[in-house]
């Protein structure tokens, strides 16, 4: 057959797809045998997705990565977002002469009262990180390969991972624990803002949530990860991670500036459905637009309100728990 002329179709193949209940058929001019159909067919391309994708989310490597990149729990279905309470030492520390005391008695053994808990109230508001992709038929048919799938599910996955951290810097900038400052943006050449981005974190890192930048979970904004790739490389190192000396999380969305969360204070809480997977993967057919549509959800609670008991105009028994300044929000931008 010549280009650009077709022959009325004459053979017609159908195919079950049993875990959606729906039947396929593709009408075609030649012979097609399933086995040869599979590489041109939605169906196929669409249920290998939703497998590989179903697969990743909710599997062990995923739950470890992200607890990884920031201090997360998975949590039973049905069940409210663990609270974690840290202790806060009281320093009662004195400078002393070990052999007496001031009233001239030998000191054999003494009693040090610890301080308050900071605890973490639960959040208001809970994040629905969600996402979609339509796998139109005439996209597909015309034929895919085993790696231009891995391409596109690399890619969904990667845009999915800026999302949700997109939306963790969003509840991240409204929570009362967070103090935030204005240092302007970062200008000259890769180098001087990686330079300087270094600075900033080393000068506004607050040693009393974390001795070490390791203690801390960064996220900054994707267009300043190819400036501190470029650093890195400079350097002789492998990646940002070792630049910087902690994962550095980079997300997507407006610029709200660079977070530092204290990793013993903060957590990301998700959240299990009844069949104990933490994504819900789910795939429908829209007939409206001849494709496949390819939803991934997940709630996520994050836990980063620190409270703790103060008191009240020097007060010993009047006490009112106030808000800490947990959460270190670096505006690159000037003072409005």
């Amino acid at each position: 057959m010549k280009p650009f002329q077709y022959k009325t179709p004459e053979r017609v193949y159908t195919q079950s797809v049993k875990s959606l209940g729906l039947t396929q058929a593709t009408f075609h001019s030649s012979d097609i045998r399933a086995e040869e159909v599979a590489a041109s067919d939605p169906a196929v391309y669409a249920l290998a997705m939703q497998e590989a994708a179903d697969e990743h989310l909710n599997g062990e490597e995923w739950r470890e990565d992200m607890n990884n990149a920031f201090p997360s729990e998975v949590r039973p279905y049905g069940s409210i977002p663990t609270c974690p309470q840290v202790a806060l030492m009281a320093d009662r520390s004195v400078t002393f002469d070990p052999r007496q005391t001031y009233d001239g008695r030998t000191v054999t053994k003494g009693v040090a009262l610890a301080g308050s808990l900071v605890s973490m109230e639960a959040p208001e508001v809970g994040v629905l990180v969600s996402a979609r992709i339509s796998i139109l038929d005439h996209t597909v048919q015309f034929g895919f390969t085993e790696r231009s799938m891995e391409q596109t599910a690399n890619k969904v996955l990667n845009d999915l991972e800026l999302t949700m951290a997109g939306k963790i810097a969003e509840s991240l900038e409204s929570q009362p624990s967070v103090s935030k400052v204005y240092v302007g943006p970062l200008t000259g050449t890769p180098a001087a803002q990686a330079e300087d981005f270094l600075d900033l974190i080393a000068t506004h890192l607050d040693t009393y949530w974390g001795r070490d930048i390791s203690e801390f979970g960064v996220l900054i904004p994707v267009s300043l990860r190819p400036v501190l790739n470029r650093a890195a490389q400079r350097a002789g190192l492998e990646d940002i991670d070792e630049l910087v000396g902690t994962r550095v999380q980079v997300y997507s969305g407006p610029d709200r500036g660079i977070f530092l969360a204290p990793k013993a204070f903060a957590l990301l809480s998700f959240r299990e459905n009844r069949e104990g997977d933490v994504w819900r993967i789910e795939l429908s057919r829209n007939s409206a637009s001849l494709s496949w549509e390819l939803e991934v959800s997940a709630v996520v609670d994050v836990m980063a309100t620190a409270m703790v008991e103060v008191k009240v105009n020097g007060s010993d028994w009047e006490t009112t728990p106030v808000a800490l300044p947990l959460i270190k929000q670096i505006v690159l931008s000037d003072a409005p």
